[in-house]
Order: structure tokens, then sequence, then C-alpha cells
């Protein structure tokens, strides 16, 4: 994994902790970011469909998801790992 990877990676997991910390109601689920900014959240990872291509996904162990696929207007075509090996 490149390291701008793992620092986006990071700033991801930063952002959606604090935002887990200012809205301790939210537990569980998944924090969902775009641009670097969290704009909400769900109590699972849902259908990509419903998101923005290259919006991202934190769970509360700190896995990172990204929205792939598709375009702006349809959603995203799915919900890939990041920082994974295969």
């Amino acid at each position: 994994m490149e390291l701008a990877m793992v620092d986006l990676q990071s700033e991801l997991q930063i952002a959606a902790r604090r935002y887990r910390e200012a809205n301790p109601e939210r537990k569980g689920g998944v924090v969902l970011l775009f641009e670097g900014k969290v704009y909400g959240w769900k109590n699972c990872l849902r259908d990509a469909g419903h998101e923005q291509p290259g919006a991202y996904a934190v769970d509360e162990a700190g896995h990172v998801f990204i929205a792939e696929g598709g375009n702006d207007y349809d959603g995203a075509k799915c919900w890939v790992a990041v920082g994974t090996s295969n």
C-alpha cells in the first residue's frame, strides 16, 4: 500500500472517530465521507448505488471502504475494502 493511501486512510479514520465522539448515539454502523468531509452515518454498509463514486465508509473497527464504479447520477456500483491485499 502506498504511503499516500495510508495517510488518506488514517485521515478518514480520524474524521470518523471524531464524528463518533461528537455523536455518541450513533453506535456501530459506518460513517460516510466524501471529499474528506463527513456527510452522514448509516447503521450498516448498504447498497453502493445510494452513494456517489469516491465516497468512503468507515466502520466502528476502523475498516475503510470506497464506493467504486457507476456514476454521479446512478450512484456507485460497489463497495471495495481499502488497504487489504488480495
